[in-house]
């Protein structure tokens, strides 16, 4: 069957189906719940998320249109942001560029058989002489909020890769300190407005079992079943995500120029991830806004999200 590409405007027919069956999505719905969180936005004291609705449909479709659930996320969302700000969060494509040449963060330009988006992290191999592991994890970060503006993995979900081939027992270490851990199971669990359909670990060292057990509790036992452990068998990956859909690293068809292009899509969404880092949680600023590159948008105009987004048609 032929994928879709990853960055695709709009839906497919079998998409719409898909966010009526399993989202609970149609217009009347869409409208009605739209209305009831924006109500429950301007309610809360010190709160001023975005408003648009290209933005809020991400937590309704990420909650399947439980209204109370999608509006804990948007809160989630933006108090994980503060918490976070310069450290994991609230950085741009540009602020960030030296680690996106780096090729270890990288959206698949081909959507999964079913529509899902792949983001693959090539943890184990970045170089810890150049950035840290927060930094890397920032990044990934950027790729998953411009991923999220396309509505394909809005209703399709997404999969993660996450590629351990040269990690080290000092780098592993330090990436599951409890800290970085609870960050991390904190956003995937309660903060990402997207249904994560599965987490891939591939060439994971003889001692990240160890490592896994005691890292296990911070996630739930959805996710941990979501979690598939692969090791050097590739075979086992392509059962879930097509050679087409992955880079040579992986057993797949994808090289250098992918890479370029999804740097270039990066870049050309500065814009984008300098407007959602601009926005005030419990009263405040975020606290990295002044590293950002980008000038500041006049928030008083009518300008969304969607319109800050360049995707290549399918």
């Amino acid at each position: 069957m032929e994928l879709l590409p990853a960055w695709m405007k709009g839906t497919t027919p079998e998409m719409d189906k898909k966010a009526e069956k399993e989202l609970g999505e149609n217009p009347e719905r869409r409208a009605e719940a739209l209305k009831e969180l924006r109500i429950l936005i301007k309610e809360e004291p010190g709160f001023q998320p975005l408003m648009e609705e290209e933005f809020l449909i991400r937590f309704l479709r990420g909650r399947k249109y439980d209204v109370d659930r999608a509006f804990n996320t948007v809160k989630n969302y933006y108090s994980l942001k503060s918490r976070y700000s310069g450290i994991i969060t609230d950085f741009t494509p540009k602020d960030l560029k030296f680690i996106l040449e780096m090729d270890k963060v990288f959206i698949s330009p081909k959507r999964a058989r079913d529509g899902e988006g792949i983001l693959i992290s090539f943890l184990g191999s970045f170089d810890t002489d150049v950035c840290t592991i927060e930094q890397h994890i920032a990044a990934c970060l950027i790729g998953i909020e411009v991923g999220l503006e396309t509505e394909g993995s809005q209703i399709c979900g997404s999969h993660c890769v996450i590629d351990m081939k040269g990690m080290t027992f000092k780098k592993l270490k330090h990436f599951c300190h409890p800290s970085l851990i609870t960050f991390v199971a904190r956003f995937a669990q309660d903060v990402v407005p997207c249904r994560i359909n599965g987490v891939h670990f591939v060439n994971e060292p003889f001692y990240f079992g160890a490592t896994y057990n005691i890292i296990k509790p911070f996630f739930s036992k959805k996710l941990r079943e979501r979690m598939h452990f692969h090791s050097t068998d590739l075979e086992s990956l392509h059962k879930y995500l097509p050679p087409e859909t992955l880079p040579e690293e992986l057993g797949g068809h994808l090289g250098k120029k992918d890479f370029q292009d999804f740097r270039t899509m990066m870049l050309q969404n500065n814009a984008l991830l300098d407007r959602l880092n601009t926005y005030v949680f419990e009263g405040k600023k975020s606290s990295n806004q002044s590293n950002n590159s980008c000038p500041k948008l006049d928030l008083n105009t009518d300008v969304t999200t969607r319109t800050l987004f360049n995707v290549t048609p399918p």
